[in-house]
């Protein structure tokens, strides 16, 4: 199934009644696993699906009840495993907003240098692409103070920039 988007990964179990411990990767966590919505964790070169039953968020790991697992031996051979969504189950987006997987990739335009996003960081300041450039890799915010332009039928990001951005975001 190449339609299927990575959201987190199982980390371990919790309790006895099946829940199971997520570190996710996802953008809108809230949606993502919202009640009543279809994931698949990744086991053995297939997808087994699940549907959401409960969602808690706490100590920045996702606490998940599935419908198909009651006890914690019904689930305990999925730690480690990953947890995938269908990219047509994604929520539609408002103007302005993007999903991190369609930002990899992109070409970065940064004064007259090019680059190019190699990741996306999910920070409680909010995100931050990591840019590989031709002779090191930095990190931007993406906020709107510093992005100029995003064209997705281009790929293009551009980056407004400004004195001091790049100062000590280098790694």
């Amino acid at each position: 199934m190449n339609n299927l988007i990575p959201v987190g990964i199982i980390v371990n179990t919790h309790g006895l009644k099946g829940t199971l411990k997520v570190k996710s990767d996802s953008d809108f966590k809230e949606s993502r696993f919202r009640v009543g919505n279809k994931l698949f964790i990744g086991y053995q070169n297939t997808y087994v699906p699940v549907t959401v039953k409960r969602y808690q968020s706490k100590k920045g790991l996702e606490y998940i009840d599935f419908e198909e697992f009651t006890h914690i031996n019904d689930c305990e051979k999925y730690k480690r495993c990953e947890l995938f969504i269908r990219k047509e189950d994604r929520d539609e987006l408002q103007e302005g907003e993007y999903y991190f997987d369609e930002l990899i990739g992109m070409t970065v335009i940064l004064d007259n240098q090019k680059g190019t996003v190699k990741d996306v960081r999910d920070m409680p300041q909010g995100a931050i692409l990591e840019v590989a450039l031709a002779t090191k890799t930095i990190l931007i915010p993406f906020h709107k103070e510093f992005i100029q332009d995003v064209d997705r039928e281009k790929g293009v990001i551009t980056i407004s920039m400004w004195e001091g951005l790049l100062w000590g975001l280098t790694f």
